[in-house]
């Protein structure tokens, strides 16, 4: 019976823990390709996340530092996994028992982390968005990509980069930017600005000229897509798949827990 109960827990947490490997390398490729590949990190568009807050935590240090996060913690949960092969593979219990006491607190933390991020995730939407449109219609005055104005300049890059305009789809000449400085002041007559036209670069920028586009919203001039959609199919899809691993994690580590104590227990004569 003993030696059933050391094979069936020592197969269980070998299997789970190779699952976690998995989780961990889940974790890090995102994480390497937030670093690298994602518009709305660029340093152009960050002064306007930095003024974006959510629960006091503005929008452009969640977006520097959620790769990081990414990254740490799938590290961490590489090295706890590895942690706990050697010791149900070489029967070590010394190692297992660090292993459990680490896992233990590391479940502890996400519980937590769970009840937060659901507790505020049905929040996040029309918070970011009411926020987005505020400073969209009070601090974005010019079409220009000049720096010094920190707010219209992040607005028109990602325009661009990201493929957007405006908080909302543009479906119409009536759109965001009605309520805006800029239209009030030097956009007066116009509709878009030129960072949401098709073709338009940063370098082209100063010259660029569409009527079609600027002028009158002519469709398939410029991104239908409005920024908010754009972002949260980044951020919000990316936060709901860490909301779920998290999750899986929890459910993946009780089980774990369970099988290295009776694997532990089953190693009482075990050298160490």
């Amino acid at each position: 019976m003993c030696c059933c109960t050391e094979t069936i827990s020592k197969i269980i947490v070998i299997g789970t823990n190779i699952i976690f490997l998995i989780i961990g390398i889940a974790l890090i490729i995102p994480g390497i390709l937030m670093l690298t590949d994602i518009d709305l990190l660029s340093e152009n568009i960050k002064p306007l996340l930095e003024q974006i807050s959510f629960n006091g935590v503005n929008l452009g240090n969640i977006s520097g530092n959620l790769p990081i996060v990414f990254i740490f913690f799938g590290v961490a949960i590489l090295f706890i996994a590895t942690l706990g092969l050697i010791g149900a593979c070489c029967k070590i219990k010394t190692l297992l028992v660090i292993y459990a006491i680490i896992v233990i607190i590391l479940t502890v933390a996400e519980v937590v982390i769970l009840v937060f991020f659901f507790v505020l995730r049905s929040h996040l939407d029309s918070t970011i968005k009411n926020e987005f449109a505020s400073q969209l219609t009070s601090k974005y005055t010019q079409d220009l990509l000049d720096k010094s104005d920190t707010v219209s300049s992040s607005f028109n890059y990602m325009f661009m980069e990201a493929e957007c305009c405006g908080v909302n789809a543009v479906t119409s000449t009536t759109n965001d930017f009605d309520n805006s400085p800029w239209r009030s002041g030097a956009g007066s007559g116009k509709k878009i600005p030129k960072g949401c036209c098709k073709g338009v670069t940063e370098a082209t920028y100063t010259t660029y000229s569409n009527p079609a586009c600027t002028d009158t919203a002519t469709s398939g001039t410029y991104w239908p897509s409005g920024c908010y959609d754009v972002i949260m199919s980044t951020f919000g899809t990316i936060l709901n798949s860490m909301g779920y691993i998290c999750l899986v994690a929890v459910l993946i580590q009780i089980c774990i827990i369970v099988f290295t104590f009776l694997l532990c227990c089953s190693y009482m004569t075990s050298v160490v």
